[in-house]
C-alpha cells in the first residue's frame, strides 16, 4: 500500500517538532508525518527527573532576548512554568592561573561597558585593560567581510581580551575555536554595532542609555557617561528555563501533535525527487510527500540527498562533539560558596570547558541538602578527553571540579551524556555557504532545511527557522491546491 502525505519532516528535535506544530496550527487540513531515527523525540533536549533532582543532559536554558522559545512555551500553555536564573547567580567566574576570578560586571560579549570593574579585575594586565578601551577610538572595518571572532575581538579590544575572556566566553557557547568561528554567523550583533556606531562599546552604552531614558534622545556625552556609573540596575537574566526542565517543552509538543503524526525508531535512508513530489525512503517503506523538511545535522541531511552541490555544501558544515558530566554532592561537603552560575575555563587552564553550579543557578533542581553540578568536556581541542572510557571521563571531570572550584567530597551519583557530532561549528564563510545552499534549494521547490547548523544554534533560533520553513511550505502548498 502506497503511503502519501502533504509534508514529511525528517528529525524530531526541537526544530522538527516546532515545524510540525506550526503546520498543524496553520494548516490542520494538511497531512503530516515526522520521522525520528531514535527511540525518543527532542534531540539534544533531554531531562531526567529522579529523587528530587532535575537533570539536564543537554541545554538547560534559552535566551529571553530571542522571543521565539518563550512565545512557543506560552502558546503551549507553559507560561507559568517559565523560570529565570536566581538573582544571586547572575554572574560567573573564569579560571585564571588556576584560581577562580569573577568576570567583571559590565563585560558584554567581551566589550567593557563599566570602567570600575574593568580596572579592578585581575584577569587583565594594565596594558590589556587600556587596550580594551581602544575600541572607543579604533576605526570600523570598512570592508564588511566576514572574519573570525578572534580577529574581531583582537582588532577591537586587543589580543589579551580575545584570549583571556573572548575564547572561553564566546567560544565556549559553541565549544569551538574563536580563531575559526565566523563572527557574522555567531555574533552578528557585534558586527552590526561596529557598522552603526564604529565603536562596539559606545553602541552598547547608547542602547543602554536609550532603554533607561525610555526612547528619549540621548547625547553621545550622556551615553559615554555610562562608563563611570556604578551598576545599580537589577536587570533580569537573559536566560529562561522551565521548572521541570526543558524536556517539558518537548513533551507538550508531542502531546499536541499526537501519536499518529510521529514515527520513532524510524530512520530514513534517502530523500529523492520524483516528478513534482518526493520519495522518503523510510525503514517502514517508502512514503510520497509534496514537501519535505530536513531538520537533521547538515552532514546527516547531506547523506540523504542525491550527490551534487547541495549535498556537498551541507557535508562541509562542521560539527563538534562534547560530553556533559553531572554530579550530585552533599551540600555539607562543599568547600566553597557557590555564589554564581558557575565558571568558564580558558584554553590551557584545564581539561574541562566549563562547569555549571546547577542548584545555585536554578530553583528546585536538587533536594535542599544536596547540590547539582554539571561539567562540560570536549570541544574543538578536547578529542583526547572524549576518547577516554566512560569511567575515566567521569573521574577526570570530578577531579577537575575539585581542582578548580572544590573540594566537593564524594559524589552521591554521577551521570554521563555524550553528544557526538551535534555541536555546529560555523566557520568563517558560513553565511556565504548558506547563500549557496539557498540557491540550490531554489532548484528543488518543496525541499526545506532548518536546525542548529544553519542560522543560529540556540533553541529560539531553531524554532524561528522551523516556523519560517513551515510558513513557506504552507504557502507553497496553498498555491498548488
Amino acid at each position: 500500500m502506497t503511503r502519501e502525505v502533504d509534508v514529511a519532516i525528517v528529525g524530531a528535535g526541537i526544530s522538527g517538532l516546532s515545524a510540525a506544530f506550526a503546520l498543524r496550527t496553520q494548516r490542520p487540513d494538511l497531512s503530516l508525518r515526522v520521522f525520528e531515527a531514535s527511540p525518543r523525540a527532542g534531540g539534544c533536549i533531554r531531562t531526567e527527573r529522579d529523587g528530587g533532582y532535575v537533570i539536564e543532559a543537554g541545554p538547560d536554558s534559552f535566551l529571553r532576548t530571542k522571543p521565539e522559545a518563550a512565545a512557543l512555551c506560552r502558546e503551549l500553555g507553559l507560561g507559568e512554568e517559565l523560570v529565570s536564573v536566581r538573582p544571586e547567580a547572575r554572574s560567573a567566574y573564569l579560571v585564571h592561573h588556576g584560581a577562580l576570578e569573577r568576570l567583571p560586571a559590565g563585560m558584554v560579549l567581551g566589550a567593557p561597558t563599566r570602567l570600575g570593574p574593568l580596572f579592578q579585575t585581575p584577569l587583565l594586565s594594565l596594558p590589556g585593560k587600556l587596550r580594551a578601551l581602544g575600541d572607543l577610538f579604533a576605526p570600523a572595518n570598512a570592508s564588511g567581510e566576514d572574519e573570525s571572532i578572534e580577529s574581531f575581538l583582537t582588532r577591537r579590544f586587543g589580543a589579551e581580551v580575545a584570549a583571556t575572556i573572548g575564547a572561553p566566553l564566546l567560544g565556549g557557547i559553541y565549544a569551538g575555536d574563536i580563531g575559526e568561528l565566523s563572527l557574522h554567523a555567531t555574533f552578528p550583533q557585534l558586527a552590526l554595532l561596529e557598522h552603526r556606531h564604529r565603536s562596539v562599546t559606545y553602541g552598547l552604552l547608547l542602547s543602554a542609555s536609550r532603554r533607561q531614558e525610555a526612547g528619549s534622545k540621548v547625547s553621545a556625552f550622556s551615553a559615554l557617561g555610562g562608563l563611570f556609573k556604578p551598576r545599580t540596575e537589577n536587570a533580569p537574566s537573559p536566560f529562561l528555563s522551565l521548572k521541570s526542565g526543558l524536556e517539558t517543552l518537548v513533551e507538550r509538543l508531542e502531546q499536541r501533535l499526537g501519536l499518529d503524526m510521529l514515527e520513532k525508531n524510524a530512520p530514513v535512508a534517502a530523500v529523492e525527487r520524483d516528478g513534482d513530489r518526493f520519495v522518503v525512503r523510510a525503514q517502514r517503506g517508502p512514503l510520497f510527500a509534496r514537501s519535505v523538511l530536513l531538520t537533521l545535522p547538515a552532514p546527516s541531511a547531506a547523506r540523504l540527498l542525491p550527490e551534487g552541490r547541495l549535498a556537498d555544501e551541507l557535508a562541509a558544515i562542521r560539527y563538534g562533539s562534547t560530553a556533559t558530566v553531572v554530579f550530585a554532592f552533599q551540600k555539607s561537603a562543599v568547600g566553597r560558596a557557590l555564589d554564581a552560575s558557575g565558571f568558564l575555563v580558558p584554553p590551557g587552564e584545564g581539561r574541562i570547558l566549563a562547569a555549571t553550579w546547577v542548584s545555585s543557578k536554578w530553583e528546585g533542581r536538587a533536594p535542599d541538602d544536596a547540590i547539582l553540578v554539571r561539567a562540560y568536556v570536549g570541544g574543538r581541542h578536547g578529542a583526547r578527553e572524549l576518547a577516554l572510557p566512560d569511567r575515566e571521563l567521569v573521574e577526570l571531570a570530578r577531579s577537575e571540579l575539585d581542582r578548580l572550584s572544590g573540594p566537593f567530597g564524594a559524589p552521591l551519583f554521577s551521570r554521563l551524556y555524550r553528544h557526538d557530532g551535534t555541536r555546529p561549528q560555523p566557520t568563517v564563510g558560513h553565511r556565504e555557504r548558506l547563500e549557496r545552499v539557498s540557491d540550490e534549494l531554489g532548484r528543488l521547490p518543496g525541499l526545506k532545511l532548518a536546525g542548529a547548523g544553519y542560522d543560529g544554534v540556540g533553541i529560539p533560533d531553531c524554532i524561528r527557522q522551523a516556523r519560517s520553513a513551515a510558513e513557506a511550505i504552507a504557502a507553497r502548498l496553498s498555491r498548488r491546491s
